[in-house]
């Protein structure tokens, strides 16, 4: 694989209009690789991912309070349900090792009847799944406020657990 042009160069193609995808095939990359770029560069934000890191942030500020240390952000539940998120909200950064590893990880927790929940001590972790959590993922602190209303649906198991990503096709 070549890899990306200059900044100046990558600059130029985003002013112009030029698509990721495009980029990527032009410099034969992958569309992820010059997302990350663009973000670095300061001329985009990842806003998806931010939303869902914010949102994630409502559910351990509710168990552990705002003055609590962040930890726990990168262990197996926590990076698939940011993943898992991120696809429900439509990222296409999203890479598919991630992306398949977020449905695994779903799968699972349908299959399983269990759910994401934070504890101060060993961060997300997955527990079996009571009646109160309804169709959610993750289960959310009593008290704690909720996210947007779009991440509240994306944060519901999907209908069809082999359709963890629902089509727009």
């Amino acid at each position: 694989m070549t890899k990306l042009p200059s900044d100046s160069v990558l600059a130029r193609l985003y002013h112009l209009g030029v698509k990721d995808d495009e980029i990527a095939a032009q410099y034969d990359v992958r569309k992820q690789a010059v997302s990350k770029r663009l973000v670095t560069m300061g001329l985009r934000r990842a806003p998806v991912a931010e939303r869902v890191r914010d949102a994630l942030a409502l559910a351990r500020e509710g168990k552990i309070g705002s003055a609590g240390v962040e930890t726990h952000h990168s262990n197996y539940a926590s990076k698939n349900l940011k993943v898992y998120l991120r696809l429900r909200l439509g990222d296409e950064s999203v890479g598919e090792t991630a992306a398949a590893s977020a449905e695994r990880m779903v799968r699972r927790l349908v299959r399983e009847q269990l759910i994401i929940d934070y504890t101060r001590d060993e961060g997300w972790v997955l527990v079996p799944r009571r009646s109160s959590d309804d169709r959610w993922i993750v289960r959310w602190p009593e008290g704690a406020e909720l996210p947007a209303t779009d991440i509240r649906a994306a944060l519901e198991l999907p209908s069809d657990p082999d359709a963890v990503v629902p089509t727009t096709e």
